[in-house]
């Protein structure tokens, strides 16, 4: 594995910053080995070299003895290896659609993270939603001042919190104590979540406390 490495190290590429909003982007991130699993010995199996990740995976010739590794490839918009922060997975793939969001077009834009239990989502999501949280108010600052004009302004945009949980079938607002809620879809053929409740927040500060209570 290591010379595996050593001998393809080269082709990774630099990572883009400001990756298109029109469409969706995938990325992938690599966790470092735990200790439960160097206990058991568990061989490190995948190499991100952006934009691919590649997975090694340990077989036998028809031998039955011989033993060596089949490596594949799968390509991303970004590939974040253990050596990446997560500010580096926030740079390249959430931070410009907080500035999309802010430009005052009626643009959304949606991040979430998807993985077997233990992948490391929690973990970057938690960093991710501070640093959006931080961005939002202060992009809502600049916008609208003589340095920086256009987009929503902190004069003229209100934040709002809203956080629903779907889990076995049930929907319900996690800072509204738990009530049942149900997904629908309006006339103009959008969903809608409805009876969610939403708060209005002025500051990076009680954005978090709410995300940190719905969490509980």
């Amino acid at each position: 594995m290591k010379k595996w490495r050593a001998a393809h190290a080269d082709s990774a590429k630099p990572i883009a910053t400001g990756t298109k909003v029109d469409r969706i982007c995938i990325c992938v991130r690599k966790r470092p080995i735990n200790d439960k699993e160097r206990k058991k010995r568990d061989h490190d199996s995948i190499t991100c070299l952006h934009p691919n990740v590649w997975v090694h995976n340990a077989k036998l010739r028809v031998d039955g003895i011989t033993k060596y590794l089949d490596h594949n490839s799968f390509g991303f918009d970004c590939a974040f290896d253990e050596g990446n922060s997560t500010e580096d997975v926030y740079r390249h793939s959430t931070m410009h659609l907080v500035d999309f969001v802010c430009q005052g077009r009626g643009c959304r834009a949606t991040v979430f993270a998807y993985g077997q239990t233990g992948s490391g989502k929690t973990y970057t999501m938690n960093a991710i939603q501070t640093m959006v949280a931080e961005d939002i108010f202060l992009l809502l600052s600049k916008h609208g001042s003589a340095v920086n004009e256009g987009g929503c302004s902190i004069e003229d945009t209100t934040v709002t919190v809203a956080f629903f949980e779907l889990y076995g079938g049930r929907v319900q607002d996690l800072l509204n104590n738990r009530h049942r809620l149900k997904v629908l879809e309006d006339g103009k053929g959008e969903v809608v979540v409805s009876g969610l409740e939403e708060f209005e927040v002025n500051d990076p500060k009680q954005l978090l406390e709410l995300i940190d209570s719905a969490n509980r």
